[in-house]
């Protein structure tokens, strides 16, 4: 029996210390691949985004140096966490599964100046393309979705429309949107069904991850 519960910035905060590690965790494998932070401070784009594969002391072959720092510090989550919901209205969803926690996701409210200024610094070509298809009031940034497969191995998306229709509620918002390269997160977003807009890397969006808006008015939660 899953449990599926909403919080706020303020609510989720004592739960750091289960929210991190699951995160942590969920990001190492496929698609992500981001177990530690490049060390190869002279070269980061041989690790996208800065994050190795490798675990800590494991050797590189390329830079013949060994990660010693997780991708995801604690800290530093946390840290990110605090900033979002001291800077704009942020809402969180979580479900549990035997009690223990199987699914987070994040969600806040901003206009798409923000968003492309925030989330995509390196590719300047976003920031009109990103206006032009969520227009200019604010909507819902999905931030993070991830899972605890050690508590649930499939079906963690399965509460996914009653999940955003919940945090767009919660952010006074009619529509979504987030970024991906987990094809299950294009899947899921489908069941929308003609409310969602995909926009593939690069044939359909100047990134090398899809973009995805979803209208949620007036679906039931």
């Amino acid at each position: 029996m899953s449990e599926l519960n909403f919080y706020s910035p303020e609510e989720v905060k004592p739960l750091y210390g289960e929210i991190v590690p699951v995160y942590q965790e969920a990001f190492k494998i496929e698609p992500w691949n981001s177990a530690t932070k490049c060390v190869d401070a002279q070269s980061p784009v041989r690790c996208k985004d800065g994050y190795s594969p490798l675990e800590t002391g494991e050797l590189c072959v390329t830079c013949e140096a060994c990660p010693i720092r997780p991708a995801f510090e604690y800290d530093e989550l946390a840290s990110t966490f605090d900033t979002l919901a001291e800077s704009r209205p942020t809402t969180w969803y979580l479900e549990r599964s035997g009690g223990k926690l199987a699914v987070a996701m994040l969600a806040w409210k901003a206009v798409s100046e923000t968003i492309t200024a925030e989330k995509y610094d390196k590719v300047p070509e976003m920031k009109d393309w990103v206006q032009g298809k969520v227009g200019g009031k604010p909507i819902g940034w999905l931030d993070e979705v991830f899972a605890n497969r050690l508590v649930r191995s499939e079906g963690n998306l399965d509460n996914f429309v009653e999940a955003c229709t919940g945090m767009a509620t919660r952010l006074d918002i009619v529509r979504l949107a987030f970024r991906t390269i987990n094809p299950k997160m294009l899947s899921v977003a489908e069941r929308f069904g003609e409310r969602t807009q995909i926009f593939e890397p690069k044939t359909g969006a100047p990134d090398w991850r899809s973009f995805v808006v979803i209208d949620v008015e007036g679906v039931k939660q």
